[in-house]
């Protein structure tokens, strides 16, 4: 976009002047804004690279659920979080014109730091520490109470089967055997048939849903904080563990864990839910890049090492917990 074009979104929100820098173009042009009185800003166009990369969470009415919880986020006094703006009219969305389509955009407060680093995860109290922040991310969610959370995308059992749908569209795509994408299907519906033995108490709430090395920043000093919160939605607790657990070397897993659970560290039932839950984010992955041609080599490749290393053992009953 041009340059006119963005600070004529910024001053809609009393940021006259400033300096924009190119960050990239993924799920959304995003872009670093610094004001001449040394403020720092994200602004963000919600139009993904890719159109097939456009989904509900960038839907108006999502956004604004968004948007909405990053407000009550930003005053939980235990997290730092992004606060976003409010532009001149008191809204957390301007609507923009580019190149003859509608999308819509947002400005949020800089957050000063770094990616969280596979170094960093190498050290024991930070691992403790990470763990301990997923689950208050958690209580936050836990009494966080607001409409519109019926437009944000909803990682549930049903989101499980609409990933089999999808994986089977990469065997008519030559991507998958129809052996590997059978156990893939066979994974899922068992952790789904698990979900509804064991049932949803306890289970079931809001997650941040793509936790990853990239999506928790490092601050200068030392504590974490969570980014990009494009799925968050109903989901399981599992799917955010499970996603923090993947991120830790295997010897501190539980370490991990006992920042997560406390004295109430997870038995053996959600061991094994946890473990499908790794599975299941592995597979979101090649889920969400389906229609990304440059990774499809790499699909091809590496599905049947999943299948083959993890998603069989998994089904015949071996922990897999510490070597996914």
């Amino acid at each position: 976009m041009r340059d006119e074009e963005l600070q004529d979104v910024l001053r809609g929100y009393g940021i006259e002047e400033s300096e924009t820098t190119f960050i990239r173009h993924n799920e959304n042009r995003t872009y670093k804004v610094d004001e001449v009185n040394g403020s720092s800003y994200l602004l963000r166009i919600h139009q993904p690279v890719k159109d097939s990369m456009a989904g509900l969470q960038h839907t108006y009415e999502s956004l604004q659920a968004e948007l909405n919880m990053l407000e009550g986020l930003s005053s939980w006094n235990n997290l730092h979080v992004q606060k976003p703006l409010r532009n001149r009219d008191g809204e957390l969305i301007t609507i923009i014109q580019h190149e003859g389509k509608t999308w819509n955009s947002s400005v949020l407060t800089w957050l000063e730091g770094r990616d969280l680093q596979k170094d960093d995860v190498k050290d024991p109290a930070v691992v403790e520490r990470l763990g301990a922040h997923i689950a208050e991310l958690h209580r936050f969610y836990s009494q966080h109470q607001q409409e519109g959370l019926d437009k944000r995308p909803s990682q549930g059992t049903a989101y499980h089967e609409y990933m089999i749908e999808v994986i089977k569209r990469g065997l008519e795509k030559g991507l998958f055997t129809s052996c590997d994408v059978s156990i893939i299907e066979t994974t899922l519906r068992w952790v789904n048939t698990r979900l509804e033995d064991r049932g949803s108490e306890g289970a079931w709430g809001l997650i941040h849903g793509d936790l990853s090395l990239g999506n928790i920043i490092m601050t200068p000093e030392g504590e974490f904080s969570f980014i990009d919160f494009g799925f968050f939605g109903p989901g399981y607790y599992y799917t955010d563990v499970a996603m923090g657990a993947m991120m830790i070397p295997s010897e501190h897993r539980d370490l991990f864990l006992r920042g997560y659970y406390g004295d109430n560290i997870t038995g053996q039932n959600e061991l094994v839910l946890l473990e499908g839950f790794m599975l299941v984010a592995i597979i979101g992955y090649y889920v969400f890049q389906m229609e990304n041609e440059s990774v499809h080599a790499w699909m091809r490749e590496r599905m049947p090492k999943l299948c083959a290393d993890y998603c069989i053992p998994y089904l015949s009953g071996e922990r897999i917990f510490y070597i996914v």
